[in-house]
Parts: structure tokens; C-alpha cells; sequence
């Protein structure tokens, strides 16, 4: 066998992430939002009350959680919608459709707010990126203009980002309605570039 060096630690120095500066949108503006919204409306009082008064202190910090888990699923989507945009430059295929959810579980997870801030936070960090002026000008420059190939990649993540958080909902609604814990929530690890 023929030694090798370890190189372990310098490849993992030279690793370059793309920015991810947007998710402070979603763990401030997002994560305020659905908190409110669950204690103006003292959402699910009872149900802490009942069965998970022994895991948290009060309803406030059990509402904290809830919003944390949004956030999560919304930062996991919009990792998602990256991936699939990622995979569209690879192949030289047009982007990834729109699939926005006809019905979105209470509280809705993105007010107009939310939706605007993320989008403006994704055009500004991203516009400023030199590979995503390289992939406009190898792969969509003939069809959209650079601030229309920008505009629909925020778009996209953003309808990414709010369908991982109506996920991350509907999986709390279900472990509410089969009595079961509160499921796991992890983040992804971050997209290499």
C-alpha cells in the first residue's frame, strides 16, 4: 500500500458553501409571525395543557418550539428547491416549475411580509453572486434577462421555503391527531458549491 497524505482537514477548509444569508428572514420575520399568530389566537392551549405541560414551561415557550419547527421545514424546503434548481443548470434544462400548494395549513406560514423580505433577500445576495452571472449567461441568457433569471430563482425559493414549512406543519398536526411526540426537526446540511 502506498502512503497517503491526509488531506482530510485541508479539503474540509477549502469547502465553499453558497451564501445563506436569506434564512435570517425565516429565523427572524418567520419565526415572530407564527409565534404571534399561535398565542394571539391561544392556539393549541388545551393540547399543551394536556400533553405537553410536563415538556415545556408554559404555552409561550411551547409556541416557541412550534415556530422553530416552521422554520426548520422552511429552511429545509427552500435547501430543496435549491437542489432542484442546481440540478436544471447541471443539465442545461429550463428551471424547475412552480408548484405552489392550493391549500396551506393555519397559520399559513408566509404573510405577504414574509414573502417579500425573502424574495428581496435572494435577489440582493444572489444577484451579487458571479456564478449565478455565469450560469445566466451559459444557460439562460437568450430567454431572460439577468434580473428575470434572479427574479424567478427567488421565486422559486420562496414557494420552496413555504411549502417545507406547511411540511413541517402538517407533521405537527399529525403527531397532534395520532397523540404522538412532536417529530424530530433537523436542519440539512449546507449546499456545497
Amino acid at each position: 500500500m502506498h502512503d497517503l497524505p491526509d488531506t482530510e482537514d485541508q479539503d474540509a477548509a477549502s469547502e465553499r458553501y453558497w451564501p445563506e444569508g436569506y434564512k435570517s428572514v425565516l429565523t427572524g420575520l418567520l419565526r415572530q409571525e407564527v409565534r404571534q399568530r399561535i398565542l394571539e389566537a391561544e392556539a393549541f392551549k388545551t393540547l399543551y395543557e394536556e400533553r405537553f405541560g410536563g415538556k415545556f414551561p408554559d404555552h409561550e415557550r411551547f409556541a416557541d418550539r412550534l415556530a422553530e419547527m416552521v422554520v426548520v421545514g422552511a429552511e429545509n424546503g427552500a435547501d430543496a428547491m435549491f437542489e432542484e434548481i442546481y440540478a436544471s443548470f447541471r443539465k442545461d434544462a429550463p428551471l424547475p416549475a412552480d408548484r405552489a400548494l392550493a391549500r396551506y395549513f393555519w397559520p399559513g406560514p408566509f404573510s405577504d411580509e414574509v414573502s417579500e423580505a425573502l424574495s428581496h433577500s435572494l435577489v440582493h445576495e444572489y444577484g451579487d453572486h458571479h456564478a449565478y452571472h455565469h450560469l445566466h449567461e451559459d444557460h439562460y441568457a437568450g430567454a431572460l434577462s439577468f434580473e428575470e433569471f434572479i427574479r424567478a430563482v427567488a421565486d422559486l425559493v420562496v414557494c420552496g421555503a413555504r411549502n417545507g414549512a406547511d411540511a413541517a406543519l402538517g407533521r405537527i398536526y399529525e403527531s397532534f391527531v395520532s397523540g404522538a411526540p412532536l417529530p424530530p426537526s433537523r436542519r440539512r446540511p449546507r449546499l456545497l458549491r
